[in-house]
């Protein structure tokens, strides 16, 4: 009997449909436009499906009571953060579906810097572990995470409470010694706004980074460079949000965007995606948040 149940177990676990195989990297060297990294330098090689799911935690509510961000008019044909003084370095997630912390606070990070009060990464544990509203690992809403955001009076910096990857209590004394509640900063003073379009996105991002919201497919996995477009052949996972830096309307309007994967995800851990492609330009529009004013 034992050997029987040992059996099912096996072949269980050897069923699991992997996230990235050769033979699905080859269907899309073939067939996408954009430019697929090799299946032995892949970092998801060995992950199954259902594992790559927990990795995107990002949670858009219906609440169209939310501030609308007004779009302008005759903008530039592309604006880009990457690169500039305020562009802090890529993070990595872990094996935690905190990819809304991870956008919500990188946002607030350099639009911090960007008025004159680099603090560093903020971090994304406190959201975590903090922001009850959310769900930690298990995913959350970068709307509800400036509603923290505000209560809290802004979020403590990396060193105070770094960041674990897992579902920490939330503490009262930062880890470097110093005092939790005075340790917070760069509060969401103007409240935020929706970016329901793609020129309301373009407008939000003229004055900083902006919190981005998207379908995911398999094939998004397996992204080196160039501009995305979604080829869900392989299977839809899940939600994602991510750090939109830029814009370009060449060759076709596209995103600068910082994922939270790590540096050796995609090109150098930033990609580029069709704005409109997977739903990132208004099926998920909570998704698409930016701080009007921080301090």
């Amino acid at each position: 009997m034992r050997g029987f149940v040992l059996a099912l177990l096996l072949a269980s676990i050897f069923c699991e449909e992997m996230l990235v195989t050769r033979e699905y990297t080859d269907y899309l060297k073939k067939h996408v436009s954009w430019e697929v990294v090799d299946y032995e330098d892949n970092v998801f090689r060995g992950w199954t499906v259902e594992e790559a799911k927990k990795l995107l935690g990002a949670k858009f509510e219906d609440a169209p009571h939310y501030p609308l961000l007004a779009p302008m008019t005759n903008l530039p044909a592309s604006v880009n953060w990457q690169g500039a003084s305020c562009d802090h370095e890529v993070r990595n997630q872990g094996n935690c579906g905190s990819c809304w912390a991870f956008a919500t606070t990188g946002m607030l990070t350099d639009r911090c810097c960007l008025h004159g009060k680099d603090h560093g990464w903020l971090a994304p544990q406190e959201l975590v572990s903090c922001d009850t509203t959310s769900e930690g690992c298990n995913g959350g809403w970068c709307t509800w995470a400036l509603d923290y955001v505000k209560t809290a009076k802004g979020l403590v910096h990396e060193a105070c409470f770094p960041y674990k990857a897992s579902d920490l209590p939330c503490p009262t004394k930062c880890a470097d010694g110093k005092d939790w509640a005075s340790s917070h900063v760069c509060d969401c003073v103007g409240g935020y706004k929706i970016c329901s379009s793609v020129e309301a996105i373009k407008t939000g991002l003229q004055s900083g980074p902006v919190t981005l919201g998207f379908g995911v497919c398999r094939s998004f996995f397996n992204y080196k460079n160039g501009v995305y477009k979604c080829d869900c052949s392989g299977s839809y996972v899940g939600l994602h949000a991510v750090l939109g830096v830029g814009y370009s309307d060449t060759p076709v309007c596209n995103y600068n965007v910082k994922n939270s994967w790590g540096a050796a995800w995609g090109n150098k851990g930033f990609f580029q995606i069709q704005c409109d492609q997977c739903g990132i330009s208004g099926t998920y529009p909570n998704g698409n948040v930016m701080c009007e004013k921080v301090q």
